[in-house]
This record gives C-alpha cells, sequence and structure tokens, in this order.
C-alpha cells in the first residue's frame, strides 16, 4: 500500500480497515493509482499524498474531481465531498510565482472547460439515432428545412452532434463577452467537426460560421498575433458559405423562403476581411472590404416607424426586428415572414405533442434486456400486418427489438398463447390491490412494507407470500408491469442542428464529484440549443457599426497622410 501522509499512529488505524480504502486514478502532471482512505482523508492528505508520489512540493499541485477544483479550505472527508472508487483525479501544476488568487482563476476556469466537455460528451455518447431513445435529452439532427439528417456512420452523427452543441455554448459565451472562454469551446467544436466526413460539412454552412466566430474572438481578444490564421480562416468560410449559400446566395434564398436572412453574417464577414487586409499591408482591399461592410450594415438599421407598427399588431420587438432585417424592411413582407414563422412554431409544437404522446406509448411498453425502447418502426410494421400493438410491443421488447424473432413469437399459437397469458397476467397484476389485513400481518412479522405488497401481489395467500420472502425468491415478477410502472413520466426534449430543442423534463439527481452524470451542465447546454433556425444569422451588430467607422476613419486618415 502507499505511504499514508498522516502520522504513524493514525496510519495504522487507516491501513486496519481495508474495507475504507480505495484505488484511485490520477491523471494529469502525475499520472498513477492511489490508494485512499475516502472515509478518513480530506483534500489536503491526498494533496500530500500525491506530493510524495510525484515528488512535486505540495503548494504546486492542484487537483480536479468532475470539472471541480479540490480546494484544501473544503470542508468535509473525501467520501462526504462525492469521491468514490469510480472517480478520477486530474493533477496540474502552479508555477511558484503565480499568486493563488491567479492561479484559482485560472483553474477554476479550466475546470468549467473541462466540465463542458465531458457534459457535451457524456450528452452525445447516451444519445442515439432513434427520435425515442431512453435517455435525459434527445438530440435529433435536423437540416435547415426541419428534415431529419441521415448518416451513413454512427461516428459522423455524433460528431456533428458534438461540434454542434459546443458551437451553441461557445456561440452563447460570445454573447456574455467571455471572448477568452468562448474562443478555447469553439476550438473544441472544431475538433468535433474534424471528426465528420468532409463531404458531409461541405453540405452544410456550421463549419463556416464557426470559423467566422473563432476570428471574432481574436478581433475582440485583439489578438493581432494570430492575423495569418485569422486570414486562412475567412477564406475557408467564404468558401464554405459559397458552397452552401450559392454564389449568389440563391440556396439560402430557396431554403428561407425567398427572405434574406444573411446580412449581419456577412458584415461581420466583411469586416474581418477588411481588417485582416488593413493588419497585412492591403489597404485598397481594406478599403473594399469596409465599404462593403458599411453598406449591409447601413441596410440593417431599422424605421423606428415600421417598427413601431409591427409592434402595434401584437408583435414582440425582437420579432418585429428580425422579420423587418430579412425583409428588407419591407413592412408587407415582414408580416408574411412573422405569419409564417408563427405558423411554423405552431406546427412544431403540435409535433412535439404527437412525439410525447408516443413516447410516453412506447415507455409503457417497456425496456428490452439491454435498456432500450421498443422499436417504433417495426412495432408499426408488426401492426399492419394485422398483430394486435400492445402484444406486438411485447413480442419486440422480449427479442431485443429483432422484427424476426418477434415475428416469430407472434405467428407460432404456442409462443403467442404464452406471451398473451403472461401479458394479461401482467395487466390484472397492475389492477390487483393488496389486502390491508394481509399487508398488516405480514408487516407485524417484520417484513418491510415495500417487500409485504410484492409479495403478496405475486402470491395467492399471506402463507404463499411468507415462503416466497423467504426463500428469498418472490414468484415470477412481471417485467412489463414494473417497466409500466417505471415509465410513467413524459419523455424528455428533443433538439437538433438547427437547434430545436422541445420542453422537457430536466431534472435530476444531484451533483457531487463522483456523479458520472454532470446534470447541472448538461442542462445549461441543452439550454442554448434554442430550435431557432434563424439564430446564427441573428446578431447584434454594434459593435461591427463601430468598427467599421473606426477602420475607415484610419484608412481614410492615412490617405490624408500619403
Amino acid at each position: 500500500m502507499s505511504e499514508s501522509p498522516v502520522s504513524s499512529s493514525e496510519g495504522a488505524s487507516l491501513t486496519g480497515d481495508m474495507d475504507a480504502i480505495v484505488p484511485l486514478r490520477v491523471a494529469g502532471a502525475w499520472s498513477g493509482q492511489v490508494d485512499v482512505p475516502l472515509d478518513t482523508w480530506t483534500v489536503s492528505d491526498l494533496r500530500l499524498q500525491l506530493s510524495r508520489l510525484s515528488g512535486f512540493s505540495p503548494d504546486s499541485i492542484s487537483l480536479i474531481c468532475a470539472g471541480k477544483v479540490l480546494k484544501d479550505q473544503a470542508s468535509g472527508i473525501l467520501r462526504k465531498m462525492g469521491i468514490t472508487h469510480k472517480s478520477k483525479i486530474l493533477m496540474t501544476r502552479v508555477a511558484g510565482n503565480q499568486s493563488s488568487k491567479a492561479f484559482l482563476a485560472e483553474e477554476e476556469r479550466q475546470a468549467r472547460l473541462t466540465r463542458i466537455k465531458a457534459a457535451a460528451d457524456a450528452i452525445v455518447k447516451r444519445s442515439s439515432s432513434d427520435a425515442f431513445s431512453d435517455d435525459h435529452y434527445d438530440l435529433q439532427l435536423e437540416n435547415q428545412s426541419g428534415e431529419a439528417l441521415k448518416f451513413t456512420s454512427e461516428s459522423d452523427r455524433r460528431a456533428l452532434m458534438l461540434g454542434l452543441m459546443l458551437h451553441a455554448k461557445g456561440r452563447d459565451m460570445l454573447l456574455q463577452d467571455n471572448y477568452s472562454e468562448a474562443l478555447e469551446v469553439l476550438s473544441m467544436s472544431e475538433e468535433a467537426f474534424g471528426y465528420c466526413d468532409s463531404k458531409l460539412l461541405e453540405a452544410v454552412d456550421n463549419v463556416a460560421l464557426l470559423q467566422i466566430d473563432i476570428v471574432w474572438c481574436y478581433f475582440m481578444l485583439k489578438d493581432i498575433a494570430r492575423i495569418a490564421d485569422a486570414g486562412k480562416r475567412l477564406s475557408q468560410a467564404r468558401d464554405g458559405l459559397r458552397r452552401s449559400h450559392g454564389p449568389n446566395l440563391e440556396r439560402l434564398r430557396i431554403l428561407q423562403g425567398g427572405f434574406c436572412p444573411e446580412l449581419a453574417i456577412y458584415v461581420r464577414l466583411e469586416l474581418l476581411e477588411g481588417v485582416v487586409a488593413f493588419h497585412t499591408g492591403l489597404r485598397e482591399v481594406a478599403k473594399i472590404s469596409m465599404a462593403s461592410a458599411q453598406s449591409k450594415y447601413n441596410q440593417l438599421q431599422l424605421s423606428d416607424e415600421s417598427l413601431a407598427l409591427l409592434v402595434s399588431m401584437g408583435f414582440s420587438t425582437r420579432d418585429s426586428q428580425r422579420a423587418l432585417r430579412v425583409s428588407g424592411q419591407d413592412v408587407n413582407r415582414a408580416i408574411e415572414f412573422l405569419t409564417e414563422e408563427k405558423r411554423k412554431r405552431y406546427a412544431r409544437r403540435e409535433e412535439d405533442r404527437l412525439l410525447k404522446k408516443q413516447r410516453r406509448e412506447l415507455k409503457s411498453y417497456g425496456m428490452t434486456q439491454s435498456g432500450k425502447m421498443v422499436d417504433s418502426s417495426k412495432l408499426d410494421e408488426l401492426v399492419a400486418i394485422g398483430y394486435a400493438k400492445l402484444l406486438a410491443a411485447e413480442a419486440l421488447r422480449q427479442s431485443e427489438n429483432d422484427f424476426g424473432s418477434a415475428l416469430d413469437i407472434l405467428s407460432n399459437p404456442t409462443k403467442n398463447a404464452e406471451l398473451q397469458s403472461k401479458l394479461w397476467r401482467s395487466r390484472d397484476k397492475s389492477h390487483r390491490q393488496v389486502n390491508k389485513e394481509s399487508l398488516e400481518q405480514l408487516m407485524a412479522m417484520g417484513f418491510p412494507r415495500e417487500q409485504a405488497t410484492q409479495a403478496l401481489l405475486n402470491a395467492s395467500d399471506v402463507n404463499e407470500a411468507v415462503t416466497s420472502i423467504l426463500q428469498g425468491t418472490l414468484l415470477e415478477t412481471n417485467a412489463i408491469f414494473d417497466n409500466m410502472q417505471n415509465a410513467s413520466t413524459d419523455g424528455p426534449g428533443e433538439s437538433s442542428s438547427n437547434v430545436h430543442k422541445t420542453d422537457g423534463e430536466n431534472s435530476g439527481p444531484p451533483v457531487s464529484l463522483g456523479d458520472p452524470r454532470d446534470i447541472e451542465m448538461e442542462d445549461d447546454i441543452a439550454t442554448k440549443l434554442t430550435g431557432d433556425t434563424l439564430a446564427e444569422y441573428d446578431i447584434d451588430v454594434r459593435k461591427e457599426g463601430e468598427a467599421i467607422h473606426a477602420y475607415l476613419e484610419l484608412l481614410s486618415s492615412k490617405n490624408a497622410s500619403s
């Protein structure tokens, strides 16, 4: 066993209780395994032990678990802090001349980024291409027309999903002016997209928009050292937009019903192209880019009268502003846009309502042995053949959604009869009530209420119930009934690539350091998936306007002095 960092007398007491000692995996500045008494040690003890094993001084070591910095001042022993034998510890080092406040700020920043990546990864790994997967979140990837995307590779689907989630989170950080962390999250998104088939990425504009967002971070951070990289990214972004939108934006017009939502994106793109040109000595190119950006920026300035008219008609200020921008400030076209958007929202809500209803129904059939829901498409096929829906669902559940096996069960008279018998027994059981006197009799014998209730549900009388409990084998419990009882809640919401998310249940267990699910961060990421197909285009361009004005003045003054 590893040497204990506490006194010898304490160490003797710890080693005497081997059940309290667990191996923890450590990675980072030092990698390995350390034996830890979770019920006795604090963070200070763990830090001291890792100091001895690594040879680093204790004050140069930072410990992170589940995205949270472990602080010495944290009270309580390790187990009470949520650390278990499944926990992983990340060990990093801090320079000796770094102040404690700066160090803690940087460590917490890194911890936040670690949590974001881990939570997004966890959602993706649990996700399924099935719209009815039994997960806390359902992420369904759709194109801008609202149609589900089809993938030839599961790895492509997951990589695209991860990239989209991280991009949405990064864009939210941009809105909060948190450019440094946004840049790191956007870089994670770029890495995820890198695992997708290049042909798949060429058909969408997400990567092009991501490149613009990354360069916008460079600009807001005044990172002139990355000017060459910025130019390369902007060139890739323009090529990507040309492929997905068309050389003259004709494809985008078709997708958006003739409206033009892209102006703000091109204001930012052309501003950044002008900035790169200016700082690389290409003044004439910079002037052309800035003038084009200025022209588009002016088109986005709204008439107060038109805005007031739409608001007076009952539309929100935000929706009215968007409608005027995408319609070129044509009020009639803006009303047409708002009406169509309202129709789409209603249709989406109705679709979501039906989806949730279908999901509840599927959950009521129970899970397969491997924890999967009954396959809705295969169920529909069996029903179309003529089999009763409940019977077909149970056949699929028992056969792990294997259509051939389920059909074999249903078409075999003996197996079909057995299936029906078991199914109706379970349905009868779900309506059966436990005799109060019998329950009290068993509880008086010392049996817990839950155990006594289950025994009576599965037995014909008290004696049989007692026998089944004492033998440790209750009469065969019915999996259908148990699953039906467990499936009474609504399913979670759905999210998509243009980031549609239905209302869902986001409650979950409290987050602890040892919890494999970081519900808090997962919920935070999920809330960034709004389902708004135009959100990426609908940006506030006030900062862009100020920058355009400043650079045009610089260009003008240079011309005057030359």
